[in-house]
């Protein structure tokens, strides 16, 4: 294997490009495409921060090979499960296209490729999200807005737009970045369909259009870059090419900000030997060092910021002495919880492990300091927000502000208190909204796929296992058990795409201990169903539970394959139907209040690190400051002023002016006006 030139480095546009003209393809053996929509995001992130995110490994074959394209399906729905396309190419065919073309195979980094190809192509919705002006560092207001980078402005790279912040759409701006659009066609096209902007008047309209394309030029720069990704070319023979990929997966150790804090806290908090302490302690259950980092610096900050910043700058040996016992204990608790509510069957098939920091919150809050206690309206509660929190991905980008923003609303229901921001119940939207949707998810690393098989477990009031009708437990060394088994598909349905397509979803799977899976082997439902029935004469009620229509037993299923999975399907949706879409408006109805605020309320912003006290007006929405009436936006720019002696100032005041609620948290007033 030889290099054909040292590391070289290209545009994001330009391996767009090529790939729309099939110049950049993949070997057909190459592995699926698998990143979860927030490793895209972590991916745009490092590169807005100009994090290394390792090479590209490009090769030039000198032999016949067959090729596919870039997986360019839709994640779910209508041409999700379509065949991607097959080429192959004769020794002549390569060597003229490497000539003519530039034409080039992915060795190694085919998921960061084909996830920045998917995004700015609009098949995956990624979205920069802006840092509003009070949510800047000091010596960055300073600067002109055109001055300031990307990585000083962004909030974060999120699945959704945030109606708090501006958003822009990465593949919009990869659209607009290619120029040709009038100013207008764009605000038409992309701005106005933003939520942020509702509401505003039209001074601040403009300002944020301004914003937004700026915004879009500094992307589009980005995409422009030559230095953005770096590659090797490499032309090799067909034994090498092999070996390349025998011996490229090698494992590096890698540290993350946690063993840093470790370093840190050793003078007075031993953490390695605290974690092992805690294990000791609790044998039956694995802790999350990083959950309980995190807990801690929820409580230190009250409820304002668990990132890793702020815990490697703030978090000291004394904080973990004070919390590290009280922390521990009631992640023990929310875990017994857990598995006994039968929310979870295993820790390895928990969907979300950071929605343990919530519940600890809420249990720390509560005056009886146990579950058991809880009253009836706080567990509907809890069972609400825990699966509507899988089935709307919640906690898959973001999550950090997810994991705030749920900590403070399970403080409130602790408290008894109703929930005063409405922003909570629209993250909560089920991602499943027919039964069809279910047939994209059949991959276990997935929050949805677990969710599915959790909540089976949660609507059976515990699994029972197929052999005996016991329960299942953690300790049976739980699989994912193919029902239809994937050996029997591919023999009895080798010609039927449909069917080797919908093989590894997850309506055909359930969850039973190992043995049992090993010992089905590759045959007909019915056959090893028949077996298992002699020694367990209950199966016919064990399999409803695991909700498998029990015609299975006699075959009715074995030459139907996909009519299983779509009925199967069907029950699983009513499930999902049951536990959170038809739950909404009731929710709502129950656990929403509007913010309880009439006449003139105080209000008060910080800037430069200095604050400044206002009164508003809701009814006219003016703001009363240094004795005079103002509008809203306004009234900002005079107080940074009176701050700085700056005047050439734009705000949103909205954004600037904050406002404690009932429960003593900080809100923008766009909380009202909403």
């Amino acid at each position: 294997m030889k290099l054909n030139t040292p590391q070289q480095t290209e545009s994001i546009r330009n391996l767009v490009e090529n790939i729309d003209k099939e110049n950049i393809v993949l070997p057909e053996f190459q592995r699926d495409f698998v990143w979860e929509l927030r490793k895209t995001c972590d991916l745009f992130d490092s590169i807005v921060r100009d994090i290394f995110i390792g090479s590209i490994i490009y090769g030039k074959p000198t032999f016949e090979i067959t090729v596919r394209e870039i997986d360019i399906r839709p994640r779910k729905g209508k041409g999700s499960r379509r065949k991607l396309k097959i080429t192959s190419f004769n020794k002549e065919e390569i060597n003229q296209k490497s000539q003519t073309s530039n034409f080039r195979l992915i060795l190694d980094g085919q998921q960061r490729v084909t996830s920045l190809y998917r995004a700015l192509k609009g098949i995956d919705d990624i979205w920069f999200i802006a840092k509003n002006e009070v949510e800047l560092k000091e010596e960055i207001k300073n600067k002109q807005f055109r001055e300031r980078t990307l990585e000083e402005m962004l909030f974060e790279f999120s699945l959704q737009e945030d109606q708090d912040r501006l958003s822009i759409k990465i593949s919009d701006a990869y659209e607009i970045s290619k120029g040709g659009m009038f100013e207008d066609d764009i605000k038409e096209s992309f701005f106005e369909n933003l939520s942020f902007i509702a509401g505003m008047d039209e001074k601040e309209t403009k300002e944020n259009f301004r914003r937004y394309l700026i915004f879009c030029t500094k992307l589009g720069e980005l995409f422009n870059s030559e230095v953005m990704l770096s590659y090797y070319l490499l032309n090799m023979d067909n034994e090498k090419f092999a070996l390349f990929f025998e011996r490229s997966n090698s494992k590096g150790v890698q540290l993350n900000f946690i063993d840093i804090l470790a370093a840190k806290l050793y003078k007075g908090f031993n953490l390695r030997d605290k974690i092992d302490e805690l294990e000791d302690k609790y044998p039956n259950h694995k802790f999350d060092r990083e959950i309980i980092v995190r807990t801690i610096a929820y409580i230190v900050s009250n409820g304002k910021d668990i990132d890793r910043n702020y815990i490697l700058s703030n978090l000291n040996y004394e904080h973990f002495n004070l919390y590290w016992n009280e922390v521990c204990e009631h992640y023990n608790q929310v875990l017994d919880f857990l598995f006994n509510e039968n929310f979870i069957i295993s820790q390895s098939w928990m969907p979300y492990e950071n929605m343990v920091i919530p519940l600890i919150i809420f249990l720390r809050e509560s005056n009886q300091k146990e579950f058991s206690q809880m009253n009836e309206w706080q567990f509907d509660f809890i069972k609400y927000w825990y699966w509507a929190s899988i089935f709307s991905q919640r906690y898959s980008s973001g999550s950090n502000e997810a994991i705030l923003q749920d900590s403070n609303v399970l403080k409130s229901i602790a408290n008894g208190k109703k929930i005063t921001d409405w922003v909570i119940f629209t993250r909560l939207k089920s991602q499943i909204v027919s039964y069809e949707d279910i047939y994209s998810y059949s991959r276990k690393a997935n929050v949805i796929y677990k969710g599915i098989l959790n909540l089976l477990n949660y609507e059976a009031k515990g699994l029972s296992d197929w052999n005996n009708s016991s329960k299942l437990t953690a300790n049976k060394k739980l699989e994912d058990h193919h029902i239809f088994p994937k050996g029997y598909i591919k023999m009895k349905f080798q010609n039927d795409d449909q069917a080797l397509s919908l093989i590894d979803c997850v309506a055909n799977r359930t969850l039973i201990p190992k043995i049992t899976n090993i010992k089905v082997g590759k045959k007909a439902p019915s056959q090893y169903l028949s077996e298992i029935k002699k020694s367990n004469a209950k199966l016919d009620i064990t399999l409803k539970e695991h909700l498998v229509p029990i015609e299975i037993i006699e075959g009715l299923y074995d030459d139907f394959y996909t009519e299983f999975v779509e009925e199967r399907s069907k029950l699983l949706f009513e499930l999902i139907k049951n536990n959170v879409i038809d739950k909404e408006k009731k929710i709502i109805k129950e656990y929403y209040q509007a913010p309880k605020v009439k006449g003139n309320i105080k209000i008060f912003a910080t800037y430069y690190k200095k604050r400044v006290d206002a009164t508003f007006d809701i009814e006219s929405q003016k703001v009363l400051f240094s004795g005079e009436s103002h509008s809203v936006s306004s009234a900002a720019n005079k107080a940074k002023f009176a701050l700085t002696g700056k005047s050439n100032t734009s705000t949103n005041g909205w954004k600037f002016w904050k406002y404690l609620d009932d429960s003593g948290q900080e809100k923008f007033i766009d909380e009202l006006r909403k």
